[in-house]
């Protein structure tokens, strides 16, 4: 949705075809896999957000969302003690993704220029008519990694096949429904993690991209709370790290609207939550504080238990490809998807399309609108998300991974653990480190001189191993 209000601006008109049927307010549907689940807006994700809707933060907190001062109302217990509750530097939206969901849907729904197609899928890609470059080739000495350098579009196609010029429909649901054809000058595959656009490219000719996983093997369960007030204290989030190989339970204890609160445990390899109500219990109690144990006592739940296990990290890396059709590009976790436990997805994806508004504007008068740049583009919106979900998981003893981390991997791992340990206690480290963690900073932060002196000095102080108090 993010991404058709990007376009909007650039075409004469864009067509969501959407699995789901839309719900008449903010409800949870089946198409999104992980709607009963919590869902982080992070600060570069809020503030691409509201480039692309202004004003939508205002009416999330109207609706009910509840801001979260970060560090300052998190309980936070790290692998290696709890960490102190620093001035605020960042704030948190505390809402489901159903109201976010639906609150996106509202503004695009008024659009004159956006239409849905509800209960359709794709099932291909049409191929476009015969034109003077079917497809472009990306030149061998230019630069198309996502680390800043960007593919330029060639005259040939590559041994490629054809642009793409629309899709194939079916109705969802319907194995044996007539499939129709919905012709467009662009498409964009945003299906998540389960896309097949690596199947239809090579419907089409082209080859199959690589593709990266690293699985941490972490599955988690999720249930919504009624809390007595007098079950919470000073604090709106507390969130339990796991500490491998003591304990891989992690957990995160979460406001959202309606006074409601939403909890969500987490554990690596075979020690995975239960969806049983009483094991879920006897789960959180075994924790490695029990403080959120001693909360939910006091409530109530207001919702089934839901478990989830797709969790790994998994990149197709369309952006290496030397040949690409125009007039098509892959985003969010189509392409590049996180362990969901990081929070990153939903702010990814409003970057995304941010930079590809931008990207869309800075085009050459009669340049074509899709190539293979835009693609790099869209990778380099997630690289320092995956960095970040792809170097925590890959450190953890249960990780499977289709690359073997180097020497350099290994140092960078042990430095961002210190780093983590370091601000627990240093309030300049945890503001630079929570920069990194919410998106509006590069890992490379870490590594400025200021920054790396601090680190490797040590962390001030002894380990807090009791829940830290709210400043005054």
């Amino acid at each position: 949705m993010c991404v058709a209000r990007a376009l909007a601006d650039h075409v004469e008109r864009v067509t969501v075809v959407d699995r789901d049927r839309f719900p008449d307010g903010p409800e949870v549907r089946g198409g999104v896999p992980q709607a009963h689940h919590l869902h982080v807006l992070v600060t570069a994700g809020q503030r691409a957000l509201d480039r692309l809707f202004p004003g939508i933060l205002d009416e999330l907190h109207k609706a009910g969302a509840v801001p979260v001062e970060v560090p300052t109302d998190v309980l936070y217990l790290t692998a290696t003690g709890w960490r102190q509750r620093f001035p605020a530097t960042h704030r948190l939206i505390g809402a489901s993704r159903e109201l976010i969901d639906w609150t996106v849907y509202q503004r695009l729904s008024t659009d004159e220029r956006i239409r849905f197609l509800p209960a359709h899928e794709v099932v291909g890609l049409l191929p476009a008519a015969p034109r003077a470059a079917d497809a472009a080739r990306i030149d061998d000495s230019t630069p198309n990694d996502d680390s800043g350098g960007s593919g330029s579009g060639g005259s040939g196609s590559g041994g490629g096949g054809p642009a793409v010029g629309g899709v194939r429909l079916r109705p969802r649901g319907d194995a044996a429904g007539a499939e129709t054809e919905l012709v467009a000058d662009l498409v964009v595959d945003a299906s998540g993690r389960g896309s097949r656009a690596g199947e239809w490219l090579t419907t089409l000719g082209y080859p199959a991209p690589e593709e990266t996983r690293i699985d941490s093997r972490l599955g988690y369960a999720s249930r919504r709370y009624v809390l007595p007030d007098s079950a919470v204290g000073d604090w709106k989030n507390i969130l339990i790290m796991p500490d491998p190989p003591r304990s891989g339970r992690g957990a995160v204890l979460y406001p959202i609207e309606n006074d409601r609160w939403m909890l969500t445990l987490g554990g690596l390899g075979e020690d995975r939550p239960p969806t049983d109500a009483e094991e879920f219990l006897d789960y959180t109690r075994g924790l490695r504080s029990t403080i959120i144990y001693d909360v939910i006592s006091q409530g109530r739940p207001d919702s089934a238990i839901h478990g989830y296990l797709r969790t790994s990290n998994h990149r197709r890396h369309f952006e290496t490809m030397r040949s690409w059709p125009l007039g098509f590009l892959v985003v969010g976790d189509a392409a590049c998807c996180f362990n969901p436990v990081y929070g990153q997805g939903m702010s990814v994806a409003a970057q995304t399309a941010v930079a590809l508004d931008e990207h869309l504007r800075a085009r050459p008068a009669g340049a074509p609108p899709l190539d293979h740049t835009a693609q790099v583009v869209a990778a380099r919106c997630a690289s320092v998300a995956w960095l970040i979900a792809t170097g925590a998981d890959s450190r953890l003893p249960t990780a499977t991974t289709s690359t073997r981390p180097g020497l350099r991997d290994r140092l960078s791992h042990q430095y961002l653990s210190r780093a983590s340990d370091v601000a627990n206690r240093d309030p300049y480290v945890c503001e630079v480190l929570t920069d990194v963690m919410h998106l509006v900073a590069p890992p490379t932060v870490l590594t400025r001189p200021k920054v790396m002196a601090r680190v490797l000095r040590g962390r001030p102080g002894p380990r807090l191993w009791t829940p830290p108090e709210r400043p005054a």
